[in-house]
């Protein structure tokens, strides 16, 4: 009696485990040259092997691309800071990526799809943040992947980790496997979590916030507008605060600037436009740091998270 297709997807599965990806690519060219003609599922199974094979391939002409001196796990920073995803095998680190920045990269179900880095821009009004979608992190030891040592390096150079976890998992399990890994790498603790499949499980997002040790936690997908809360969080893990400025003239929607905390009406022109500095003679502020909506302040005025700020140059 033949193999059935759910055994056949863990037989290669569990032979495709910790094998670089020429190897794998070796493995599953092999079982597809002599893959059985039976229909239905075994068919369905072989185009997603093949799709694993054309990502294979194309990693392969990535690795291929680069000198000996070049490493695809070194990232140059971009944005306001750099974003690391980590996270263990399918728990949807890509689908955060893609619904954050709208970077295309394979998603599929099949673990280890993420073999290289992929990287998109966050951006959010007038600042933006890059995304790093990092290779998973084994459910054993980091040794079992090939790719431990780049892992270990982006995770070390990245201004901030977020973990994203599977809420359909066993949660305190994954966040101690990632934690100890980490921590056995030197990282630092995570600043961020995610949840996926967060629209089906809301009491197991409640239970992630409770194992979050302080850190922000989001659920994804995300709610309409929680890109916003997003962005602060992250604002406010590097010491910004998230400031809105409108036209006086246009009034037009206002657009979001990441000042530093601390920041003045006139560290704000800065980043508009640096000939609105030498222009601006006082501001309109509606928000926190106001006694009253549309108070004028000067250019002294020091801004709080949230505020709205019109500046006035006569």
């Amino acid at each position: 009696m033949p193999i059935s297709h759910k055994d056949l997807w863990v037989k290669i599965k569990h032979e495709s485990k910790g094998k670089s990806p020429r190897d794998e690519l070796r493995l599953l060219e092999d079982y597809l040259s002599a893959w059985p003609e039976y229909k239905g599922p075994y068919q369905e199974l072989r185009k997603k092997l093949e799709r694993r094979v054309a990502e294979l391939r194309r990693v392969g002409r990535v690795l291929a691309s680069h000198s000996v001196s070049e490493d695809p796990f070194s990232v140059r920073k971009r944005g306001l800071a750099e974003v690391a995803l980590v996270g263990l095998p399918n728990v949807g680190k890509t689908s955060v990526l893609a619904a954050l920045t709208g970077a295309h990269a394979e998603i599929a179900d099949y673990p280890y799809t993420t073999l290289t880095p992929n990287v998109g821009m966050f951006s959010f009004g007038g600042f933006e943040f890059e995304i790093v979608d990092l290779p998973p992190f084994p459910e054993g030891a980091l040794e079992e992947v090939h790719y431990a040592a780049g892992l270990k390096e982006a995770c070390l150079n990245a201004t901030l980790l977020c973990i994203v976890a599977n809420l359909e998992g066993d949660l305190e399990l994954q966040l101690d496997t990632l934690r100890g890994q980490l921590e056995g790498m030197g990282a630092d603790r995570p600043a961020m979590l995610i949840g996926t499949h967060a629209d089906a499980a809301a009491p197991e997002m409640e239970g992630l916030r409770a194992l979050s040790a302080g850190e922000p936690v989001f659920g994804f997908p995300f709610r309409e507008g929680e890109e916003r809360a997003v962005a602060e969080a992250l604002c406010g893990l590097i010491g910004r605060i998230v400031v809105n400025a409108r036209d006086p003239v246009s009034r037009k929607e206002p657009l979001a600037y990441a000042v530093p905390a601390g920041a003045s009406v006139l560290d704000l022109t800065a980043l508009i436009h640096k000939d609105l500095t030498k222009r601006a003679r006082r501001a309109r502020v509606w928000g926190p740091s106001s006694n009253f909506d549309g108070q004028e302040v000067g250019l002294d005025h020091v801004l709080s998270s949230g505020d709205t700020v019109e500046i006035l140059t006569k």
